[in-house]
């Protein structure tokens, strides 16, 4: 009788705490991190342990102000002139 052979079982390291969780698994032996509480990326954990000062943090960010409306006269007058230029270019022909 031939013997199956043995599964190789795979790790990963946990993103909270380091240590080796089987993959599959649903949470971390040694932390208690789960899917739910979040398997981060190492980036995303370094932003959180960053200290932000008040006020500067990704939930207090809002809109930049554009400035769609206060230079709407840049292409009417770019318009005018060109309209000029060719007006005059005709009128020499």
């Amino acid at each position: 009788m031939a013997r199956r052979p043995k599964r190789v079982r795979e790790y990963f390291a946990c993103p909270h705490c380091g240590a080796d969780v089987l993959a599959g698994s649903k949470a971390c032996k040694a932390c208690g991190s789960d899917a739910e509480t979040g398997w981060q990326d190492e980036a995303e954990i370094e932003y959180q342990s960053l200290e932000i000062p008040d006020g500067w943090g990704p939930e207090n960010e809002t809109a930049l102000p554009t400035n769609a409306g206060k230079r709407w006269w840049v292409p009417v007058i770019a318009i005018v002139v060109a309209l000029l230029l060719f007006a005059l270019a005709l009128r020499v022909l």
